[in-house]
């Protein structure tokens, strides 16, 4: 296996409207994070990923780009993106930036003048269709639940829109879409952007069928149908997406993250030594609690219920590749609530989660808070900001469920969990910002802050250090990064495995209940674990309850 400065990075993800207001206008901004780069050194992470910082109206949290070129203004400008660069460069930090190429803004210039002009050059840089009928060309439905056809005024026109009405998708069949897309990227890279996490990029090759006028099979109701299987990971697609990384990625040797569920049958040709990108998310595990029939309903995340998936997994992504192991983003609640028991939430059991984490294979994301214990955000509707919560409200309501049922899922499950303000002292607003912050600051600031615990040597903060130094500067790095990954058989809800590296190998036992846990091992060699050890090297070894620990 080839070394490379992506695999033996540990990443922070920052979603930059809640980080830190450098202005006072309650949304955070990127002089914001350059003003916190000393705070995300201290912790040992080396690459920061920021979500959308483009130009953008916001229909989409930023997903909705305007402008390529351009930061958002609410963000700055890309002057202080450039200092943003410059200042972590000398700290030994890389920036990634999130791209969205399925899609553009309907404020986009391209999609302007395609609008205003059907002979410009740029309508063939969507998808248009000429249709003299008042309802869609068909019933596919997009994953924002509306037909994957917008209308364009009172015309016969009509484009096609994976997400929502003001998220024209681009046409990838044009070969100078391509080369403008790619220009763009080099650009950025030019500047100095070490790589990017890319949004929905198994959506740019269309099926005909999608954009046919034939009526599908509908699978809801409402007499529509899910565009999923007929623009996702579409026969055709590896066209645009080797010339993609051939044309910019590969060159640079530049860290790509897609947003991709990959079928483990193509998952070579995504991660593999010569894969379009460096690695792709895998979202088995990050919605495990949602996997079942029965809408508006959590199904807790055990041990046991975690153990086959994660390990599936971890041996999916060896066999090929390399993955991208998370327990938090942007699009998810709080890992603590997620995968923890409510009444079982404390110092201890994080720090187990974080030892599942940062010794996994594949280059661990962190997302800001996680490392600090942030937790979910009790909220009333009108307190959320997430679009895709007033729609699912209005959906709930109309299969009958409570407002109670409804708010009581959203707690659980809602986006803006992990969009609150990050926590960085007791002080008002939890020193995020000194105007209004535009989204709730969760009311545990006060005990949940980061000046607490970068000042509390056994903090869950410091914790992370050491897992972090102990992944990237230590005589296990090596085990720890490119080690091959073994499970081993646990006990009930004990999840354990093995990394092995050039004859040397280190043991992981992390506990997920809160039961004690008898093993048939001893521990010789203890490279870190987070709370006391009952057991010698002599007596087999006693787990206490959400107990990690890493030995040979």
């Amino acid at each position: 296996m080839s070394k490379t400065w992506w695999k033996e990075a540990v990443v922070y993800q920052i979603y930059p409207k809640s980080y830190y207001d450098s202005n006072g206008d309650g949304i955070g901004d990127l002089a914001g994070i350059t003003e916190k780069l000393d705070y995300i050194q201290s912790l040992g992470t080396n690459v920061i990923w920021l979500c959308p910082i483009f130009k953008s109206p916001m229909k989409d949290n930023g997903y909705d780009i305007a402008d390529y070129s351009v930061v958002d203004p609410i963000f700055g400008d890309n002057n202080a993106l450039d200092k943003l660069i410059s200042e972590a460069k000398k700290r030994d930090i890389k920036i990634l930036l999130d791209l969205v190429l399925n899609h553009t803004s309907d404020e986009h210039p391209w999609f302007k003048s395609a609008i205003e002009d059907p002979n410009s050059p740029y309508n063939d840089y969507y998808i248009f269709k000429q249709w003299d009928k008042p309802t869609p060309p068909n019933n596919l439905r997009t994953y924002f639940d509306c037909s994957v056809w917008s209308r364009v005024g009172k015309t016969d026109r009509w484009y096609f829109n994976s997400f929502g009405p003001e998220q024209p998708d681009l046409n990838w069949e044009n070969p100078q879409l391509r080369k403008d897309i790619i220009n763009m990227i080099n650009v950025w890279i030019k500047k100095g952007v070490a790589g990017f996490r890319i949004d929905a990029i198994g959506n740019l090759k269309k099926s005909p069928e999608a954009l046919s006028e034939y009526q599908f099979e509908p699978d809801k109701d409402d007499g529509t149908a899910s565009l999923v299987p007929w623009v996702l990971n579409q026969p055709g697609i590896d066209k645009f997406l080797t010339e993609l990384a051939e044309k910019t990625f590969k060159p640079a040797n530049s860290m790509t993250v897609a947003e991709i569920d990959v079928p483990e049958k193509d998952l070579r040709a995504y991660v593999g030594e010569d894969g379009y990108f460096s690695m792709v998310f895998d979202f088995s595990i990050a919605d495990l609690d949602i996997r079942n029939e029965k809408p508006f309903t959590i199904n807790p995340i055990t041990g046991e219920r975690l153990k086959p998936v994660f390990i599936k997994s971890q041996l999916d992504t060896q066999r090929v590749g390399w993955g991208a192991p998370y327990l938090e983003n942007h699009d998810q609640p709080r890992s603590l609530n997620k995968f923890l028991p409510k009444g079982a939430i404390n110092p201890i059991s994080a720090k187990m989660l974080a030892t599942f984490l940062l010794t996994q294979r594949g280059t661990p994301f962190i997302y800001q808070g996680q490392e600090i214990g942030m937790t979910n955000c009790p909220m009333t509707l009108e307190e959320h900001d997430d679009l895709h919560v007033f729609k699912l409200h209005e959906w709930g309501k109309k299969l009958g469920y409570s407002d109670k049922q409804i708010i009581e899922y959203f707690n659980d499950r809602s986006r803006d969990n992990s969009r609150t303000p990050f926590q960085w002292n007791s002080e008002v607003n939890s020193g995020f910002s000194t105007g209004k912050p535009w989204l709730k600051v969760n009311p545990n600031y006060v005990d949940i802050n980061a000046q607490k615990e970068t000042q509390d040597n056994h903090s869950l903060f410091a914790y992370y250090q050491q897992l972090i130094a102990l992944r990237r500067h230590s005589e296990i790095s090596d085990i720890l990064i490119y080690g091959e990954f073994l499970p081993l058989d646990s006990p009930e809800n004990v999840i354990a495995f093995k990394r092995t590296y050039e004859g040397n190998s280190i043991n992981i036992y992390c506990n997920f209940s809160g039961e004690e846990k008898a093993l048939t091992i001893k521990a010789k060699d203890i490279y870190l674990h987070n709370s006391p050890i009952v057991n010698n090297a002599h007596s087999d070894l006693i787990l206490q309850p959400y107990q990690a620990i890493i030995f040979a």
